[in-house]
């Protein structure tokens, strides 16, 4: 009995150095939970969805926008475009957005204003799939330009303050203008160079042919 009561202490000290740990992670565990903002949107990517340069005619450019609810209460949000650059390509680029099988815009960039209203629960997040499409009917005056434009995304709750994030997005189209219609896409022009290689090889194979035949024919006489 005596033994009993003098590793009681121990064994006491002992619990009490094993169990601290965990309630000290536990007290962080509920910090971080009021630590919280109640609205808090979050990206990704977080600063840049697009920047593509060289872009032609009937190219595409596919980006995905996570979109996470990381505060502690639910909200509604929504996604507005701001044009920051040149107006004349802006003004003819197109725009899809889609979320899972839902389409929600699908026409000029320039003509969108904002996306209708979204909620998203605490914890949650959705993909917005964006696309930018080069039309095929643009000419030679809208070589060597440059878009440049921001998606702002506004979160807002019952009695909370709104919460917003941007997202740029940055278009260049391909090279110096040239005469004629748009650039012959890389697939044909290559397909040229090796026509006019094999040509080429063809005429110097005539050529070495005849030049040996008339060699010996003089050897002959």
């Amino acid at each position: 009995m005596k033994k009993l009561f003098q590793i009681l202490p121990l064994l006491l000290l002992f619990s009490w150095v094993s169990l601290s740990p965990l309630t000290s992670v536990y007290a962080e565990g509920e910090n971080d939970d009021t630590e919280k903002q109640e609205i808090d949107i979050s990206l990704t990517p977080t600063d840049t969805l697009f920047e593509v340069s060289n872009m032609k005619p009937g190219d595409w450019a596919p980006r995905t926008i996570t979109v996470k609810n990381i505060g502690s209460k639910d909200f509604e949000y929504q996604m507005q475009l701001q044009n920051s650059g040149d107006e004349k390509l802006f003004n003819e680029l197109l725009l899809e957005i889609k979320a899972g099988d839902e389409e929600l815009y699908e026409d000029k960039l320039a003509n969108f204003k904002s996306l209708p209203i979204r909620k998203l629960i605490t914890g949650n997040e959705e993909n917005l799939e964006v696309t930018i499409r080069f039309p095929e009917h643009l000419g030679n005056e809208f070589q060597a330009l440059q878009s440049s434009f921001a998606f702002t995304f506004t979160a807002e709750g019952d009695e909370s303050e709104p919460v917003q994030e941007e997202i740029i997005g940055q278009i260049s189209s391909s090279g110096s203008p040239m005469s004629g219609g748009p650039g012959l896409p890389d697939g044909t022009t290559n397909l040229i160079y090796y026509i006019l290689l094999c040509g080429s090889l063809v005429v110097g194979g005539i050529v070495m042919v005849i030049t040996i035949y008339y060699r010996k024919m003089r050897f002959v006489q």
